[in-house]
């Protein structure tokens, strides 16, 4: 499929049957990257198709024993569950052209729902990790009634914005799962809260041992350093409290 110079390359004989499409992107945050990437390697997901484009930089990723251009869509054997996914950011004159092309693709594989996951950039420790969705009015009970929080107002950038703009008024479901996500350190938890609500929400079983791990390994780290600063306060107003007596 080739269009205003688009090409999706290697999705002729795709066999689908009413996927839900998950959509994850390097945005302001690399959410929507770690959770496409887990999900894929999880599911041993098998790559179906790439992306091309004078607007996707024309780079080499090297996955899996294998060069792959950075932007590629991902099947399970029984085409119910699609991702799709890039590792660079993209021109901001290309969001167009690219999500317009990308939208007609997802017309024609007539999808249960598509989801753009993206993550609200936070410094520091998250302290509450509410996941939050935006979508039609129309859909939010299925969200609302999992605990998943309802967004009052958003603004969805880069292709997963582009993405979701181009499916309005298109005969797709459309929807965003976001959550806060930290900037300055790793954030598998998340990953672990999106993923959670993707298999409550669409009954998947995408397995999360290996999140929760690891962020059991950073809790016990980051408490360790709480510890170890604490203890550093401690003596410093002994410290000081010892000058203040004896001059």
């Amino acid at each position: 499929m080739t269009e205003d110079g688009v090409d999706i390359i290697g999705q002729e004989n795709l066999r689908v049957s009413s996927p839900i499409v998950i959509l994850g992107f390097i945005e302001d945050t690399s959410l929507g990257l770690l959770t496409s990437s887990y999900i894929i390697e999880q599911e041993e997901l098998h790559q179906v198709a790439i992306v091309k484009s004078v607007h996707i930089p024309p780079v080499t990723v090297f996955v899996g024993q294998k060069m792959r251009p950075p932007f590629r869509i991902y099947s399970n054997k029984d085409g119910s569950l699609i991702v799709i996914t890039c590792e660079v950011p993209i021109d901001y004159e290309g969001l167009y052209e690219i999500s317009r092309v990308l939208v007609k693709w997802l017309e024609k594989i007539k999808p249960r729902e598509m989801v753009v996951i993206d993550g609200i950039p936070v410094k520091g420790i998250i302290d509450t990790r509410d996941v939050y969705v935006a979508t039609e009015a129309s859909n939010l009970n299925k969200f609302s009634s999992l605990g998943v929080q309802i967004a009052n107002s958003a603004i969805i950038s880069g292709i997963g914005g582009a993405v979701l703009n181009e499916s309005i008024g298109k005969n797709i479901s459309a929807v965003s799962l976001m959550t806060p996500t930290s900037t300055d350190i790793p954030d598998p938890e998340a990953v672990l809260s999106i993923i959670t609500i993707l298999n409550k929400v669409y009954n998947l079983s995408i397995k999360i041992d290996v999140l929760e791990d690891s962020v059991k390994k950073l809790h016990e780290q980051m408490n360790k350093i709480m510890d170890q600063y604490n203890e550093i306060q401690k003596n410093k107003s002994q410290k000081q409290s010892e000058q203040s007596m004896f001059g």
